[in-house]
């Protein structure tokens, strides 16, 4: 027995020797350097029970980043990290992932554009259709269309607050303000490039806001972005009524709903009254 254990702690402590920066960071960086982005880490070492810890991580590209404050994966791939001024905990399987979210902000960690929505969001993501021993497949465009997902959010309330590059007039920034929000419920799937959304609410100074459907853009399309969505007066006050009244102009319909569509790309929306 004694053998035994000293066999043991000897193995531990010749891996602890291992440079892993060194070993495990190259297999990450190369493929994700061909895709554009950029990953740092600050250390990353040998953790209790039975994994590794990743400190000070940070992914970065032209059009979006990521920080993370810590990384644990162990042995069994279970993953717990502290991101975001929350925590996340979940399952990491060679063909999915699975997360639950506890009070993340991703104000405090992600960028995306010049949107900013500062909440601490509580939910479960799970996501399959990848190959973990294929990494040179998330090189290829087509790897979105072949994800599927199902997401389950909710907030008790935050600040949303940006600018939509070129979805004004005449192509200009359209700076959408800072507004506050309440009640923030979202349950979809997402599966061969489309979303489904189950259900969608928010509540904004006195509006209700309501997500119908959305169809993203394929490769082959130029535009092909629909989102369709509706609002409705929830309190009668003049904030809410200035609210309905900076949206392009919708035909009100039954239960006081007013239906809206966001068309064009990803990178350039434009929002259109329903009649």
């Amino acid at each position: 027995m004694r053998a035994l254990l000293f066999l043991v702690a000897f193995a531990i402590a010749l891996l602890a020797t291992v440079p892993l920066d060194r070993v495990l960071l190259p297999l990450l960086r190369d493929p994700l350097a061909a895709a554009g982005v950029d990953l740092r880490v600050q250390g990353l070492r040998l953790a209790l029970p039975a994994g590794v810890r990743a400190s000070d991580v940070g992914l970065s590209s032209d059009k979006a980043s990521l920080a993370l404050d810590s990384v644990y994966i162990g042995i069994t791939r279970s993953i717990d990290a502290e991101a975001c001024g929350g925590h996340i905990s979940g399952d990491l399987a060679t063909q999915s992932v699975h997360l639950n979210l506890q009070s993340v902000d991703l104000s405090r960690c992600l960028r995306v554009g010049k949107l900013e929505l500062e909440t601490a969001l509580d939910g479960e993501l799970f996501v399959e259709g990848f190959d973990l021993s294929n990494p040179s497949a998330f090189l290829n465009a087509d790897i979105v269309r072949a994800l599927r997902a199902n997401l389950k959010l909710t907030s008790t309330g935050g600040v949303f607050r940006g600018v939509v590059p070129g979805a004004g007039d005449g192509g200009s920034d359209l700076p959408l303000g800072e507004w506050e929000f309440n009640d923030l419920v979202l349950s979809a799937q997402f599966a061969d490039g489309g979303i489904d959304i189950q259900e969608g609410h928010v509540m904004t100074s006195g509006v209700e806001w309501e997500a119908v459907s959305v169809q993203l853009p394929s490769e082959d399309t130029r535009g092909g972005l629909r989102l369709d969505f509706r609002a409705r007066l929830a309190n009668d006050t003049p904030r809410a009524r200035a609210l309905i009244g900076l949206m392009p102009k919708a035909t009100e319909g039954q239960g006081g709903w007013r239906s809206y569509r966001v068309v064009g790309t990803l990178s350039a929306p434009r929002v259109v009254g329903l009649d």
